[in-house]
């Protein structure tokens, strides 16, 4: 496995993911962005992907995954802290994730996710948290979204992806 680690850039845009230049065997990580605090935090199921729930106010509360594997639907944990407003991103079942995108900043003292952006093959979702800071984008054309990894505390930290050429 590949892990491609990027730090707090200014304007940061992470040029679309070609399979071709990636390791033909096993996933690729890209991120993650935003800060350490937290613990560490790792989400790759053996299924789809059928919704996220989002908390946000200023920044990225938490963040929690639905996805269905031979056994039915199961729940990630819930990844960050209590606060926030809560949102569901419910996908269609020919509904894929093609790119993430947000900000990162300082938000009491810690860098943490300010805000989150799901784009997919049929839709721009809303925008959750408060724009501004530091921006970051990861859009695949080739390949797909199989996960999703950060660091997580009373906030989401940060947030990296888990890519399958």
């Amino acid at each position: 496995m590949y892990n491609i680690r990027s730090l707090l850039f200014k304007n940061l845009s992470v040029p679309t993911f070609e399979g071709r230049n990636m390791a033909t065997s096993g996933n690729v990580e890209v991120g993650p962005w935003g800060g350490t605090g937290g613990a560490p935090w790792r989400f790759q199921p053996n299924g789809r992907i059928t919704a996220i729930y989002i908390a946000s106010g200023v920044c990225i509360d938490s963040i929690r995954f639905t996805y269905v594997d031979g056994q039915g639907t199961q729940s990630s944990p819930t990844y960050g802290g209590q606060g926030g407003g809560r949102q569901t991103i419910a996908f269609d079942n020919d509904e894929e994730i093609r790119q993430i995108s947000g900000t990162i900043g300082e938000y009491l003292g810690v860098t943490v996710v300010t805000s989150l952006t799901i784009t997919t093959n049929k839709r721009v979702w809303p925008t959750y948290g408060a724009d501004g800071g530091t921006s970051f984008s990861l859009p695949v054309v080739v390949g797909k979204f199989v996960g999703f990894f950060g660091n997580s505390g009373d906030f989401l930290n940060s947030i990296g992806a888990i890519l399958q050429p």
